[in-house]
């Protein structure tokens, strides 16, 4: 089943709406939410591959909403009037956000659900490899940390720092992370 999240103050717009992504996508599972507030719960809670929301809302117009939604890796439809199609459209075309008005082609929306979830899809394959780089990001600053702690506290040059966390990890079998968390905890004040 394929995550679907339907943002809707209006009963009768969701409903049609849930149809319609159910006859694009058949194995949909449409979960609905009535403002932003509860959609936001939702979105901290569950992994959606796509976002459909239908504007106005009860608690806000559902832009901001939009924006929060694009921290995720679901693709991220925004509902709004023939009037303001082409203004939002414009602003968050950057963002990666679908602007679509309702009087919108049925083929197109076919055309921009799949897209959407084929960009879902992307996302998702890439998202590890990303998580696995930012670590290593992660990992480098701690070492450097620990070499500056050497240096000022311990008076060795850098690469006489960088040989000793290199030398303590490979005599204790352990990584050059878990020495510098070692260092870091001795002379952490």
């Amino acid at each position: 089943m394929i995550p679907v999240l339907l943002i809707s103050g209006n009963r009768k717009a969701a409903d049609t709406y849930a149809n319609l992504l159910s006859s694009v996508q058949p194995q949909t599972a449409v979960c609905r939410a009535g403002s932003c507030g509860e959609a936001r719960r939702l979105m901290a809670k569950n992994n959606f591959a796509l976002i459909l929301i239908l504007t106005p809302l009860p608690d806000g117009f559902g832009t901001e909403l939009a924006k929060d939604a694009m921290r995720t890796t679901a693709g991220v439809m925004l509902a709004v009037s023939s009037n303001l199609e082409k203004e939002l459209s414009l602003k968050f075309q950057q963002d990666g956000i679908f602007v679509f008005s309702p009087a919108m082609s049925r083929k197109t929306f076919d055309s921009a659900v799949h897209l959407l979830l084929a960009v879902h899809n992307r996302l998702e394959r890439m998202q590890p490899a990303s998580e696995a780089t930012q670590q290593k990001l992660k990992d480098i600053r701690l070492v450097d940390r620990a070499k500056c702690y050497l240096i000022q506290y311990e008076k060795l040059t850098e690469p006489e720092a960088h040989r000793y966390i290199e030398k303590q990890a490979m005599d204790q079998r352990v990584s050059k992370r878990e020495v510098a968390e070692e260092i870091l905890s001795r002379y952490d004040i």
